[in-house]
């Protein structure tokens, strides 16, 4: 059978044009798997509660740990890394210098003002349910409760129970890491003051803490649930977000005390970082919620120039 050469001409043409659509469609579907995959790796990276930052003139790095305010002793000790970088810094900053004076001064300021108490807040039913908790589960003492516990404002209330849930199993992030830094001979520094720590607070809507309190002396087993995620989150999956998300529902998901307790006070803060990191190697021990979102050291330092690296704490 003899073929046109224009006939033969067409198909080749043909085959050509269909090879490289193929081509193309086959090359847009590896693009697109390489850069899922790029995408959760950086995703995987960015689980981090400590980091690394140089680079923009640092003549040495500086590092940042993420840390909660009290954790389970039993699911947590200081991580070998985290003490091999402080070993290598010369300052320990944290959010305040917690002295005895500070210490004193914020125990005053979260009380209930005016001598009230958390009965101005709850229903009869609910004051039941808190008494119940405190006086029988927790064997908190009658005078305790009346005089201490009922006078706090509703959300150091709520993280009260948290503490006195734990009971013996509890360690306290900061005061551990600060004593190594003790005995590394560290300057000590603090970000901010005693003074704007209270101003914060105060700004905490009432509305958002009594809601918190609520949510806590009614469904008490559900609030330690969510205790328990958030130390799986920190521990296990170092996962800042989750973290910081868990956070803010103890809170009743306050957005105005995410902007002034959070994002405000890190901006106010990124000069006092930027002049300690440009003179010493420091190590930063702040709440994980600093660390996550556009406001945050990270970010913050990032748009400053700075490289700020993720430190995994699987390393020797």
């Amino acid at each position: 059978m003899k073929l046109d050469k224009d006939y033969l001409a067409n198909r080749f043409s043909r085959f050509l044009n269909r090879y490289y659509n193929m081509r193309k469609i086959f090359l847009s579907i590896l693009t697109l798997i390489i850069f899922s995959a790029s995408q959760a790796v950086s995703q995987d990276l960015e689980n981090a509660v400590l980091w690394e930052v140089s680079g923009n003139g640092l003549e040495k790095p500086s590092y940042i740990y993420g840390i909660i305010n009290f954790l389970p002793k039993d699911a947590y000790e200081v991580p070998k890394v985290v003490k091999k970088k402080m070993d290598q810094c010369e300052v320990f900053a944290t959010k305040i210098i917690y002295d005895n004076a500070a210490k004193k001064q914020f125990n005053k300021a979260v009380r209930i003002p005016n001598n009230g108490w958390i009965n101005d807040y709850l229903t009869d039913n609910e004051l039941n349910q808190l008494r119940l908790l405190l006086l029988l589960d927790f064997e908190v003492k009658e005078h305790q409760y009346h005089d201490f516990y009922s006078r706090l404002q509703p959300i150091i209330l709520v993280t009260s129970t948290t503490a006195l849930y734990l009971d013996d199993n509890i360690i306290y992030v900061e005061e551990e890491l600060a004593s190594l830094a003790k005995k590394n001979r560290m300057d000590f520094v603090g970000l901010g003051t005693i003074d704007e720590e209270i101003a914060a607070f105060k700004k905490f809507p009432i509305e958002d803490q009594v809601e918190a309190a609520k949510y806590t002396v009614n469904q008490f087993d559900r609030h330690i649930e969510d205790y328990n995620n958030l130390v799986k989150y920190y521990v296990e999956e170092q996962d800042l977000v989750k973290v910081k998300d868990e956070t803010l529902k103890a809170t009743n998901e306050s957005q105005e005390f995410k902007r002034v307790y959070y994002d405000d006070r890190v901006i106010h803060w990124l000069p006092k970082i930027e002049g300690l990191i440009k003179v010493n190697p420091t190590f930063f021990a702040v709440g994980a919620p600093y660390l996550v979102g556009e406001v945050s050291m990270i970010e913050l330092l990032r748009k400053q120039g700075y490289k700020v690296e993720p430190v995994s704490l699987k390393k020797n």
